[in-house]
């Protein structure tokens, strides 16, 4: 049987119905990992997490420690390049048995690949996907989202801020009975079905650029599109591609905390992936913040502010140019906006058309929550 995260952590009365409901939307319109946004929103720490996965799965655990310091002779072992692609990093080397940190012990295919390129057995411990994600960077120079370094500042602050417990300094790794280097291990029964990591099967491959297809999509393909999404990505490519093909310029960013975060860009048919590095602090005044606070559409021309120039700088648009600006509405809170340029005749005759396809795109985006909701409950 299959074990589900969101059920497996109500049982255990660690998070309660509303915080589930609240990690899968973040897990939904972020592209994060369920257990990772359960740590981000502090419903539950990632020893906590680490440790009750590891009893579940018969898996040990790896402290922060056993992280810090590897041999270059067993970093050696995988390829960068395989080590950013499934996001695991070599532990140590005992005869012919690769100690590998996962944050997704049950990732068969990359247990098998890494076997396969390294010729050694290997033997899968877990370790939290903020920690993988630091140790990646330290050790194979692999940038990590921005998103992990915030949620990493946060938990070091929390360890801070507690008297921290006494550790054997000679401890590498926190061993688990059923989890020692043998071959043994390998004989755990963890369904390859598992929905422990929160992602939809079938789901994993690198999202399509936007402007890839050459068709035109009419509203009604991308009602269609909409419904049979199966992760955010689909959704973001489909509505870009749409913009695309409809205006000059189209944008989508994503609202994480007090930053409007860039998602998906495209101008003139081509995709903008400068604006996909952009981080948009949501401090100060700008057309971004007053949408946020007023859930109101706005279409107009821009004031000269630094948000703002930024923001335009970015689409190629100057301060002459009217922008529409609306938000995507998600549980009474503005996940997102979408922005378009065009002359502000054309913006007012498509305004209706649009508001109708952002609602369509929440409530797409909600329907990916209900379906994480099924699979981890």
């Amino acid at each position: 049987m299959a074990i589900k995260l969101g059920e497996l952590l109500l049982n255990e009365k660690l998070i309660t119905p509303a915080q589930l409901d609240e990690a899968l939307k973040n897990q939904t319109i972020f592209g994060i990992k369920l257990g990772s946004a359960l740590i981000e929103l502090g419903f539950i720490s990632d020893e906590q997490l680490c440790t009750l996965l590891s009893q579940k799965l018969g898996v040990s655990a790896v402290p922060q420690r056993a992280l810090s310091w590897i041999s270059p002779e067993v970093l050696a072992l995988v390829p960068t390049e395989l080590a950013a692609k499934y996001r695991v990093l070599p532990l140590r080397l005992e005869g012919k048995k690769l100690a590998l940190a996962m944050a997704d012990p049950t990732d068969f295919k990359a247990i098998d690949e890494v076997a396969f390129v390294t010729s050694c057995v290997v033997i899968p411990y877990i370790a939290p996907e903020v920690r993988i994600a630091a140790a990646l960077s330290k050790h194979y120079n692999i940038r990590r989202d921005d998103r992990f370094l915030r949620i990493e500042v946060e938990l070091d602050n929390q360890r801070r801020a507690v008297s921290p417990a006494r550790t054997d300094k000679n401890a590498e790794i926190i061993e688990n009975p059923m989890a020692k280097i043998t071959e043994e291990l390998l004989n755990i029964n963890i369904p390859r079905e598992s929905d422990v990591f929160a992602s939809l099967p079938g789901t994993e491959q690198e999202p399509a650029s936007p402007v890839d297809t050459a068709d035109r999509y009419t509203v009604d393909q991308l009602s269609l599109e909409f419904a049979s999404a199966t992760n955010r990505d689909q959704v973001a490519n489909v509505f870009i591609t749409y913009l695309g093909q409809e205006f000059r310029v189209g944008a989508l960013f994503i609202i994480r905390n007090d930053t409007a975060v860039g998602w998906r860009g495209i101008a003139d048919g081509k995709r903008l992936t400068e604006l996909e590095n952009m981080a948009i602090p949501l401090s100060r005044f700008s057309v971004m913040k007053n949408v946020i606070e007023t859930r109101l559409y706005s279409m107009s021309r821009l004031m000269e502010r630094p948000e703002n120039t930024q923001l335009l700088d970015v689409l190629g648009v100057d301060y002459d140019t009217p922008l529409l600006v609306l938000p995507i509405v998600m549980m009474n809170k503005v996940v997102a906006e979408v922005i378009v340029s065009a002359d502000k005749e054309a913006l007012g005759a498509r305004l209706q058309e649009l508001q109708k396809l952002v609602y369509k795109a929440s409530l797409a985006f909600e329907m990916l929550i209900i379906k994480n909701k099924i699979l981890m409950t």
